[in-house]
């Protein structure tokens, strides 16, 4: 099924990258399964609101620090592949230090904060990973493949994230804390090495380096001029940094009070939390099965802007229910929308960024977006402490749907 649905020739190069990428993101939906609780363990072993919102805001700010300094270095490496996947390892390896921590408390340590700070210090390798490997996709998969590849991606890992979470629910509500959260993370790891591997056998041509322009002894005047220059010639990749960052704020302060919401709010245990992300699992697949040949028909700018005024829904419909129920049903339909939103502005970005400078436009995009990410959480965490999580989720979701409107007025992919 999979061979038809990708139009698979092994004996092609671009064919044996596709097969690859699919099976690895299987085995890397254990890990992402477990991820899914990160906030759940730190919550469980005492960090308060302000350390969840910490969670979500100083990554970005590690991320604002490195992804420009990251995007130059891969430019200029002849060899980008092996840099980026053992950043990758390194990132998953931390997991084993996550599943020690607990014990940290027969020393009378804080272990709430630790884990959160162990969460935070692991996401740097990530953010380095993922500067490098989304022009990596690019260059392991042509543009006109890129649709189905990513759509099959994205179903084999909600349907595998779909099964997972809700066994990793029913898991960690039956088994002693934290014993069931060590031997989950311990075991996740495992599989996570077998997407190594398939990550290790994928062919690329490296584009040639580029070598960056020379820093150190610039005057401020010529490191803004150099900041500025990618938005001069590319009047689309600003439209999609300008767009992107209005509509992000929203969905950035919301990403800390869905957890607080749902446990401290609403008493959400692990199994409903699995739950949760199974029917977004599952809805996604459909999803990703519908928006792929959407795209195909309609194109990726229409897409994106029927989409985006989505995005903020979710957090204003789970805020003004307040209810468990009601939010899976909201989940279920976030999770058959978002998959349009997700293809469109994924391909958008691709298309609107020089080949030759992935890395470079990547990693100022990403800089741009982590600033927002770093303030916003900040931002929503207060809020909340004045006006109570729930209505801070809706006030975060009418700032989303408001920023949405951007794509509309400055429609990007299109002239």
């Amino acid at each position: 099924m999979l061979k038809r649905y990708l139009h698979i020739d092994l004996n092609q190069t671009d064919d044996r990258n596709a097969l690859f990428l699919v099976v690895e993101i299987f085995w890397a939906a254990f890990l992402s399964s477990a991820a899914a609780f990160n906030g759940i363990m730190a919550v469980r072993l005492g960090a308060s609101n302000e350390d969840i919102g910490l969670l979500s805001s100083i990554p970005a700010l590690l991320a604002i620090a490195i992804s420009i300094p990251s995007g130059r270095f891969l430019q200029s490496r002849t060899q980008k592949k092996p840099w980026i996947l053992w950043s990758l390892a390194i990132n998953r390896t931390s997991y084993l230090l996550l599943a020690l921590v607990p014990l940290l408390k027969f020393f009378g340590l804080p272990v709430g904060q630790i884990a959160v700070w162990l969460l935070i210090l692991i996401s740097i390798p990530a953010q380095f990973f993922n500067i490098g490997f989304v022009p990596l996709l690019a260059e392991a998969i042509p543009e006109e493949r890129r649709a189905a590849v990513f759509s099959a991606r994205n179903i084999v890992l909600s349907v595998t994230v779909s099964i997972l979470t809700y066994l990793a629910g029913f898991w960690l509500d039956k088994v002693l804390f934290p014993v069931n959260y060590q031997i989950l993370y311990a075991f996740s790891f495992g599989a996570s090495m077998l997407s190594q591997y398939f990550l290790v056998k994928i062919s690329v041509t490296e584009a040639a380096p580029v070598p960056p322009s020379p820093p150190a002894h610039r005057s401020l005047g010529q490191r803004l001029t150099a900041f500025w220059q990618p938005f001069v010639g590319q009047p689309q990749f600003t439209r999609i940094v300008r767009n992107t960052l209005m509509y992000g704020m929203g969905i950035w302060m919301a990403a800390p009070l869905y957890v607080l919401f749902f446990v401290k709010s609403l008493g959400a245990n692990e199994a409903w939390i699995g739950l949760n992300a199974t029917v977004s699992g599952v809805a996604n697949i459909f999803g990703f099965m519908f928006w792929h040949w959407a795209i195909s028909r309609w194109g990726e700018p229409l897409i994106l802007k029927l989409t985006i005024l989505w995005a903020g829904c979710t957090a204003l419909l789970i805020g003004l229910f307040d209810n468990l129920t009601l939010t899976l049903l909201v989940t279920a339909v976030n999770g058959l929308i978002t998959p349009g939103l997700t293809l469109a502005h994924f391909n958008t970005f691709l298309k609107v960024i020089p080949a030759d400078r992935r890395p470079e436009y990547h990693a100022l995009f990403s800089t741009i977006m982590n600033v927002g990410a770093f303030v916003s959480p900040l931002i929503s965490v207060s809020l909340a402490g004045m006006i109570g999580l729930g209505p801070g989720l809706v006030v975060c979701g009418g700032l989303c749907i408001l920023g949405s409107t951007s794509f509309w007025w400055w429609p990007v992919g299109q002239r």
